[in-house]
């Protein structure tokens, strides 16, 4: 029973902000209109059950009249029917779409914001494929609910509705060999015993769908992540001749999930077996119940044919469940799922806001970039990096150097506050714009122009600068292709990226720039070249640059070189070392 409470606790924390929201009154309404619409369809079955009893009563008595009457109003129960049925898919899906929409765009600004898409692989690293739950799991979480909170709805209205005819029924059926025995409502009684053998039968065959189903959703993000993972890096796979290690990584995955798809076969086999054979005994169960009466003269024909319908709609609403029970296992995978999103955004928050374990970066009214004990952590606290003291003023140009993995763009992380935890402080400039940029660039989806430009939007600046950065880092045969949309990060050499990043830096003139290697592969008198282009262009600008072949130390002022002190194994983890900065 806890573990109902607690689903149904969750359930509402996802489900009830949309309907606060800025779109409350339109998702209100719509919701309304879905309950009417689905009132209206219980209205239309309880009419359809009652015309029964008439109609058949007619052909019994041989009443002309009354079947050409019954007839008529028959073709108004269609009418009736045709109306509630396209009213209630039309309202259900226009909720669908607005609900998803918000919810997808809710939760994609919380993730795509404040590094969070990042610190949550710290933070929570057992929250698997987040990108996927966002577009997948939404979705099916969404159609899930709408299906079983309808479903419901109409089972309860009909519960009510037609449970009001067999105690009408009831009065008049005798049980079957007690024909001296009322028993107020005993029909109503033996369809709630029937559907409670069926539930809990059910229940006993189906109960793993809820795990098996949270397990397929996992396999299924995992498999799609790791097949278009390949593709994206589908050159230096080509070039390096790696599809054999590819292609047993893409199989294990799948085998993965064909065993847990297998094992929910099994199981949903034997659920759907079931409720097979269970749905079609129901069709005949109630009139064998109820024949005896009729046989024996106490009830008509009409009755018969009532009861044999209203008895399965009673039945059906009481087991509910059996008939949903794998869309209530697929909607509770969901709703942990998509739970489990929301606790990792969280978690990530607290550790930002923590002020123990936690590197702070702050603004404040002042013209220089000042460093502070910053001692950089694993989340099991062991040190990896660190600076103890460091201050730049505007036009002020530092190297950090060192061997691979002494952590250096670990540092960087550090001095955004994209790294979870350590300790230490990082003071901007208030108004002080911040840029950096990673060794190797990123390419967002879309056209040159947005490539370039990025993290600006291209809207912001003119054809005439862009060209002109092009120009300048050495890319002018670019210039005719912004309009044109392409995957740039597999057309352009890692040469022509690295100077996209550096076009990026000139557009943006940045107050702060942190860059990661920025000539690593160009040449080193290319490389230089382009380096003091660059300075040249923002002599304000505080620069920070990774620099581990050093090719650029010329252009610094100081050097932070970091040194790995460690057992020499070569998968131990090393202590970091800052030396004292010294003058380039």
């Amino acid at each position: 029973m806890d573990r109902i409470v607690l689903a149904l606790r969750t359930f509402l924390r996802l489900a009830l902000p949309y309907f606060r929201s800025e779109e409350r009154w339109t998702a209100r309404g719509l919701l309304a209109a879905v309950i009417g619409a689905e009132l209206a369809l219980v209205y239309v079955a309880v009419s359809v059950i009652n015309w029964n009893a008439r109609f058949f009563n007619a052909l019994e008595g041989r009443d002309w009249d009354a079947f050409h009457a019954e007839l008529i109003v028959f073709g108004f129960i269609i009418v009736g029917a045709i109306l509630s049925g396209a009213a209630q898919y039309f309202f259900g899906q226009t909720l669908q779409i607005r609900w998803r929409r918000w919810l997808t765009a809710n939760y994609v600004s919380q993730w795509m914001a404040q590094g969070r898409h990042y610190r949550v692989r710290v933070v929570a690293p057992n929250v698997d494929n987040i990108h996927l739950r966002i577009a997948n799991d939404v979705y099916l979480f969404i159609q899930r609910t709408h299906e079983l909170t309808t479903g419901l709805l109409g089972s309860i209205v009909a519960l009510f509705s037609f449970a009001y005819i067999l105690w009408g029924l009831s009065a008049t059926t005798p049980i079957p060999g007690f024909a001296d025995l009322k028993i107020p409502g005993w029909l109503i009684w033996a369809a709630l015993t029937y559907a409670g053998i069926g539930t809990l039968i059910a229940h006993m065959i189906g109960w793993r769908l809820i795990p098996l189903n949270f397990n397929q959703q996992r396999y299924e993000s995992d498999f799609r992540f790791a097949i278009v993972r390949a593709a994206d890096h589908s050159e230096p796979i080509a070039l390096m001749k790696g599809e054999p290690v590819e292609r047993e990584e893409l199989r294990h995955r799948f085998s993965n999930l064909v065993g847990n798809w297998t094992r929910l076969v099994a199981t949903q086999t034997r659920l759907v077996g079931f409720i097979g054979g269970y749905a079609q005994a129901s069709t005949v169960v109630p009139i064998l119940i109820v024949s005896p009466a009729y046989l024996t003269g106490a009830i008509p024909l009409g009755s018969l044919m009532q009861a044999a319908l209203a008895f399965p709609k009673v039945e059906g609403a009481f087991a509910f469940c059996i008939s949903s029970y794998g869309k209530i296992a697929e909607w509770k995978a969901m709703v942990d799922r998509l739970w489990q999103f929301e606790e990792a955004m969280r978690a990530v928050d607290a550790s930002r806001a923590h002020t123990t374990g936690a590197i702070a970066v702050a603004r404040q009214p002042q013209e220089s970039v000042d460093v502070s004990g910053i001692s950089i952590r694993l989340p099991d606290g062991s040190v990896i990096a660190g600076l103890p003291s460091l201050s730049l003023r505007p036009g002020d140009r530092v190297m950090i150097t060192g061997p691979s993995g002494s952590g250096k763009s670990t540092l960087f992380r550090a001095l955004t506050g994209l790294w979870p935890a350590g300790s230490g402080r990082v003071v901007f400039p208030v108004d002080g714009d911040v840029l950096v940029m990673p060794q190797r660039p990123y390419f967002p989806l879309g056209t040159l122009r947005t490539a370039i430009t990025y993290p600006q939007p291209d809207e912001e600046l003119t054809d005439d600068g862009i060209v002109t950065a092009l120009e300048d880092v050495g890319l002018p045969h670019l210039a005719s292709r912004l309009d044109e949309e392409a995957d740039w990060s597999v057309l352009l050499s890692g040469g022509e990226q690295q100077r996209v990043g550096i076009a990026r830096a000139l557009l943006r003139k940045p107050n702060v720039l942190l860059f990661d290697e920025p000539v690593a592969t160009l040449g080193d008198a290319s490389g230089r070249d382009l380096y003091k282009m660059l300075l040249d262009r923002l002599p304000d600008a505080v620069v920070m640059t990774i620099d581990r072949r050093e090719v650029l130390r010329e252009f610094h002022h100081k050097v932070v070189e970091l040194e790995v002190e460690g057992t020499g194994l070569p998968h131990s983890r090393p202590d970091i070392r800052p030396l004292a900065i010294q003058p380039a």
